[in-house]
């Protein structure tokens, strides 16, 4: 009896020409935020963050997603809510930092997160909880399953200055991994060749190796 005369006392305030509080929306927006923060956070932190990815992104991924997610929600037509929706996922999908632009794997999660926080937003009574639910299963072990199993995107990479710039040919590749690999300590599966200094007989290279249990190697923030 109380709670009802507190709710309607409060549904009947107003602030800034704005009803103060209505129960069963505040209800569903709580709802709907955190549904769509739990599998946001799924692949922006245990596929992306855990297997190699910068921080400066995760915080990007997880940020980003949740102001898409408020604005499309909050905003009152269906029609309206789709179309400024697609209108900042394009804006989004054109992004590019002015010093570094993004790669392709954190444009890929960033596609990801907005992508799953629109259509968590513009959801109607059309679509059951379970065939929500259901998509968004798939849509992370689909990703899960690419990361792991088939691209190999869980090895670990990192920028180093080499000394050794007479096994920067073609032909000496391999040895320049075995090289690699034996002062380093970890098995390398790729190498990208970057600037190189003649004059002081260095090299910026880009390693990608296997994540082995140890010494974790770690860039500066950017």
């Amino acid at each position: 009896m109380v709670l009802n005369v507190i709710s309607s006392f409060l549904e009947s305030v107003q602030v800034f020409g704005l009803d103060f509080f209505h129960p069963q929306e505040f209800g569903e927006l709580v709802t709907r935020f955190c549904y769509n923060l739990f599998w946001i956070f799924i692949p922006s932190y245990f596929l992306y963050f855990r297997k190699g990815g910068f921080r400066e992104y995760f915080f990007t991924f997880m940020i980003v997603s949740t102001v898409v997610f408020q604005i499309c929600l909050l905003l009152g037509s269906v029609s309206l809510r789709l179309g400024f929706a697609l209108g900042l996922f394009a804006v989004f999908g054109i992004l590019r930092y002015r010093t570094n632009q993004i790669p392709p794997r954190e444009m890929t999660y960033l596609f990801l997160v907005i992508g799953m926080s629109v259509k968590n937003a513009v959801v109607n009574e059309n679509i059951s909880f379970m065939e929500l639910v259901v998509i968004d299963t798939l849509t992370i072990f689909i990703a899960f399953i690419v990361e792991f199993y088939i691209t190999g995107m869980g090895v670990k990479r990192k920028k180093i200055v080499y000394d050794r710039i007479d096994l920067i040919h073609p032909d000496k590749y391999e040895e320049l991994k075995q090289d690699l690999t034996k002062r380093l300590g970890v098995e390398i599966e790729r190498v990208d060749i970057g600037p190189a200094d003649l004059i002081r007989d260095s090299v910026e290279l880009l390693i990608f190796f296997k994540a082995t249990k140890g010494i974790i190697f770690y860039d500066s923030p950017r």
